[in-house]
């Protein structure tokens, strides 16, 4: 289904297959980029997220990650022997959040965006609140379902 498919159907505890995988959603969060417009971030088991791109109407799949990636961040970095150039640099608070509470309202991020040619995708962030990195890799998906 396209994003905003997605975004019309998607609430807490259903079940969607990413990537070929089944996953309970135990967390929604509503994030408000500074611009106005807004994405959804499915925080799942295992410590999975899927992330919606209305723009590009995609899906990130990912999953948390440390990395040695230090700031500033370069225009084109190489992660996991792959070579990524960067995409884009945003902000985003939680505006409304369902199920457990992983991430809370109110609190944001800062991230930079980045992809390579086999469509991976590394997210290096940092929490407003705790100034604690969150990097994420995984990979951009065209289509989820719900079970």
């Amino acid at each position: 289904m396209n994003v905003e498919e997605f975004r019309k159907k998607i609430k807490i505890d259903l079940r969607i297959v990413v990537d070929n995988q089944i996953f309970k959603i135990e967390q929604l969060v509503k994030f408000r980029y500074d611009d106005g417009s807004f994405y959804i971030k499915c925080y799942l088991q295992n410590g999975f997220v899927l992330a919606d791109d209305l723009n590009d109407n995609i899906f990130v799949f990912v999953k948390e990650i440390q990395s040695d990636i230090q700031l500033p961040f370069s225009e084109n970095l190489e992660f996991d022997g792959k070579k990524f150039e960067f995409l884009f640099e945003a902000h985003a608070v939680a505006e409304e959040i369902w199920g457990k509470e992983l991430f809370k309202k109110s609190e944001g991020e800062k991230f930079w965006d980045y992809k390579s040619e086999d469509e991976s995708y590394l997210s290096l962030g940092i929490h407003d609140e705790t100034g604690k990195r969150q990097d994420f890799y995984g990979k951009i998906i065209k289509d989820v379902e719900f079970l």
